[in-house]
């Protein structure tokens, strides 16, 4: 949110106790975990598609001899646990506390030392937020200490979010430079991950939004921000004199600029911006007075600022990625090309990449999968070239047979081709299928083949599902993304309605027995979809959807810059108003399922309560779930499974067959017609 909030009243967490009050009591007396009451039994592969993956966020040890990763405890709450490669040894390191935070994230500040970032939800006045916080620990489970904690107290105006980690300092291992907000601003700090003691570096500033080093704890790099512009300046190596790096007008998305990282020269900064409509890759010496140099572009999608791949003892930037139908890695680093190149033989047809390095570039982490096999890590050894399994990430799915998704592109009615990916139910009968219409969320995002859970879990149980990079999309260029999916939702809705027509008329999906599934704008775009094609889904599911686009946008609006504010919701209020489904209940004919965590901060549980309650006026078909104490993706297998088997059971209800229509003879002639 960027608002700065004391612990006066980060403290209270949604009428429950003080979320990081209880890193304290974790700290002194071990790891609390809760258990979860039982339900009733779900449907099996419910079970075994909600189940989060056994092993996630995986790092490697700047030794390369033992990786940290988070899994989910039995009792449903997130635990990081430390691996010895060689001994095949685990140790549980941390755990979430129920109903008070979770640990989000594990990193190797040493061989020794682990950080960890925590988060939980706060209530302040009639919102809630995201707070943030650090802990470090020692690989074997010692030595937990929560860094800021001390000077967290009535007066002392830090901010919510204590985990933004500027850079490690290796010529000092015991220390960190974390950026801190406070009532002055953006300020930079010496951080001692052993005692918790504090040396500032840089004064706050009000205009400074980002610090950005160079892996060897210079400062290099800054963003100012203020209600005109975004500027974005860098220095040389050594340098004191800032040099202008781009600037925007702010909430101009067309000019977007991506920091993405410092290459092997001392000055060679790399980042994305714009080229021919397309998002590319290009490099700059900074304070050098050659031009900016393209490095990598493609003429049909974005390159991504997002992934990317830092690496090594500097966390240096080796990589960017490009998604045509499946991913592709551009490297700029030549060892790690080699690498890639000499290992991804041994995947065909998977998704394979390198995604860690031991401080020596003896050891790296890589994982696989694809779209029919869900995930697997292994540690490679250049130097004996040897290759080692180390975690199936998905065992829950040994033995189970999963669907394959292909891409395909289908005609939009202004005969625009549309990108999409159909998986269908292995071993599927002749002639049309029941079907799932599955819109992506975003709407600035994209889908992309590989292992999806819930697609997997609509194919186990017999769905054809149709996903679609409808317009408003990214990935795909400017042209592409338009005004977005919020400010155009009707071009968005519309191509997503063409994929649905699409498969009827090609005779794959039944129209008697098709309903649409959405998350995020993608529970949205179902909603709105029952609103504008009323007769074509028999059932609409919305998880954590939008029900007032109007009411979304005047919330927003608090928050954010109103250039910002206009640029994704537009100034019509007419368009927001016809964009909501909620004001439009008495359009909707399909029947509405309603999922909402009641702590989800990015679309708030009122959406769907406020769609719940218009259908229900309406005197519409609606059951809405609502999820207490759970954040917008339902990271919780209890809540998840429990999400998937109630979806199941409600798709199967409304796609049964339809009974026949009454017999067409003609009727008898009674006495009374002579």
């Amino acid at each position: 949110s960027g608002k700065i909030m004391d612990d006066r009243f980060a403290m209270k967490r949604l009428g429950r106790k003080s979320g990081f009050q209880w890193l304290a009591v974790l700290v002194s007396v071990g790891l609390l975990l809760s258990g979860l009451a039982k339900s009733s039994e779900p449907h099996p592969a419910a079970v075994a598609f909600g189940s989060l993956p056994a092993a996630w966020g995986a790092r490697l040890s700047p030794d390369g001899k033992r990786i940290v990763y988070l899994s989910m405890h039995e009792s449903d709450l997130p635990i990081a646990l430390v691996y010895d490669i060689e001994e095949k040894k685990t140790n549980l390191i941390l755990a979430s506390k129920k109903d008070e935070f979770d640990v989000e994230e594990c990193f190797w500040a040493s061989n020794k030392r682990l950080l960890c970032r925590f988060s939980s939800i706060f209530q302040h006045r009639w919102r809630s937020y995201e707070a943030t916080r650090l802990v470090g620990v020692n690989a074997d489970g010692s030595g937990m200490l929560i860094l800021l904690e001390k000077r967290l107290s009535r007066d002392s105006g830090w901010t919510q979010f204590q985990d933004q980690i500027v850079d490690l300092l290796l010529e000092q291992p015991d220390e960190i430079l974390i950026a801190l907000r406070d009532s002055d601003g953006l300020g930079l700090t010496n951080l001692n991950i052993e005692t918790g003691a504090m040396i500032a570096k840089q004064s706050p500033r009000h205009d400074v939004r980002r610090w950005i080093s160079d892996g060897k704890g210079e400062l290099r790099i800054r963003m100012k921000v203020n209600s005109r512009r975004v500027r974005w300046e860098g220095r040389a190596a050594g340098s004191q004199e800032w040099h202008l790096l781009d600037e925007r007008p702010l909430g101009d998305g067309s000019q977007e600029y991506w920091p993405i990282g410092f290459g092997e020269g001392a000055n060679d900064w790399f980042f994305i911006k714009a080229h021919e409509g397309k998002q590319a890759l290009w490099m700059e010496e900074i304070g050098g007075e050659a031009p900016d140099r393209l490095v990598f572009s493609h003429p049909e999608v974005d390159v991504s600022g997002f992934a990317k791949l830092n690496a090594g003892k500097n966390r240096r930037v080796v990589a960017v990625s490009y998604m045509t139908d499946r991913q592709h890695l551009h490297f700029f680093d030549e060892k790690w090309a080699k690498i890639h190149d000499r290992l991804a033989p041994l995947f065909p047809e998977q998704e394979f990449a390198v995604s860690d390095e031991s401080w020596d570039e003896r050891f790296y982490l890589i994982s696989v999968g694809s779209d029919i096999s869900p995930g697997k890590l292994f540690r490679f050894d250049a130097r004996k070239n040897e290759l080692l399994p180390l975690a199936d990430q998905y065992p829950k799915l040994r033995g189970r047979s999963l669907a394959p998704m292909k891409s395909l592109k289908y005609p939009a009615r202004d005969g625009t081709s549309v990108p999409a990916y159909l998986t269908a139910p292995i071993g599927k009968k002749e002639g049309p299928q029941p079907a799932v219409i599955l819109p992506h969320g975003g709407p600035q995002s994209r889908d992309a083949w590989g292992y999806d859970w819930l697609v997997q879990y609509l194919a186990a149980r017999g769905y054809l599902v149709l996903q679609m990079n409808y317009r408003g999309s990214s990935g795909y260029g400017d042209e592409w993304l338009g005004e977005g999916g919020i400010r155009d939702w009707r071009t968005a809705v519309n191509d997503i309605t063409d994929g649905a027509r699409y498969l009827v008329e090609t005779g794959q999906a039944d129209p008697e027995r098709m309903c649409i599934v959405g998350w995020s704008y993608g529970g949205y775009a179902a909603l709105l979809s029952g609103v504008e094609e009323p007769s074509l889904y028999r059932c609409v599911v919305s998880i954590a959807g939008i029900g007032d686009l109007k009411d979304l946008a005047e919330e927003e609006k608090r928050y954010l810059y109103s250039k910002v504010a206009a640029e994704t919701f537009g100034k019509d209020d007419r368009i927001l108003k016809a964009g909501s489904p909620a004001r439009r209940a008495k359009e909707m004919m399909a029947p509405t399922l309603l999922f909402h965590g009641d702590e989800d901060i990015h679309v708030r549980v009122k959406q769907s309560e406020k769609m719940n309650k218009a259908l229900k006026k309406a005197d519409k078909e609606v059951t809405f779930i609502e999820y207490e104490e759970v954040e917008h993706s339902l990271l919780r297998n209890a809540i998840r499974i429990d999400m998937l088997d109630r979806m199941g059971e409600f798709l199967d209800t409304h796609t049964q067959p339809l009974p026949p229509p009454p017999s067409a003879a003609s009727p008898a002639i009674s006495k009374n017609d002579l």
